[in-house]
């Protein structure tokens, strides 16, 4: 049996929590994947760390470095660079943590893979966070690994309301321990 069977792209935020709550009250046994991508809040992998290390779940930190791409997440912020997404979107994000996943995945013989796409991600145009494109990703696992991978957005119909409420409400989180690139903790924004 292997020591994992879940890979969560995981992040810190409220998105990549809950689907480690949700995972762990399955009994899933879950290896987390934090990426650096060169985002400006940096920080949210400090709060990812603490996080996973709490409930003493394994993970790996991957850097990705040299990207230099134009979004409001990386700092270098042109609002209309690309017309009918958000000015927060950061080309390809998603496709390369998907990537970055799967052949971690296929490394440690894990079939599953979770990612924090919700509701509210379609709703402000982040393409990449579309229905449409956890199909296609999937028929890309099906045939680029040795053996079919399951790309699945367990949030796909949760608002970031919902997301919050819930781990308030059903998993008592208190949500300054919770970091997120669009809206910083309280204590930090403060300063």
């Amino acid at each position: 049996m292997p020591e994992f069977d879940l890979v969560i792209l995981y992040s810190g935020g409220a998105d990549s929590l809950l689907m480690l709550k949700l995972a762990l009250e399955l009994n899933k046994k879950p290896f987390c994947i934090l990426i650096d991508y060169g985002q400006k809040h940096i920080d949210e992998l400090e709060y990812a760390k603490q996080q996973l290390e709490a409930d003493s779940i394994q993970y790996q930190v991957v850097s990705i470095n040299g990207l230099n791409i134009t979004s409001g997440l990386t700092g270098n912020q042109i609002p209309d660079t690309f017309e009918g997404v958000h000015s927060m979107n950061v080309p390809g994000r998603n496709t390369m943590f998907i990537a970055i996943a799967y052949s971690i995945a296929e490394n440690k013989g894990i079939s599953e893979i979770w990612y924090g796409a919700d509701f509210s991600d379609r709703l402000n145009l982040f393409p990449d966070c579309y229905q449409e494109y956890v199909v296609a990703m999937n028929k890309v696992l099906e045939i680029a690994p040795s053996y079919p991978i399951k790309l699945y957005a367990p949030l796909m119909g949760w608002t970031k309301e919902m997301v919050v409420d819930y781990l308030r409400f059903v998993f008592d989180i208190n949500m300054e321990n919770v970091y997120s690139g669009y809206t910083p903790p309280k204590s930090e924004s403060e300063n």
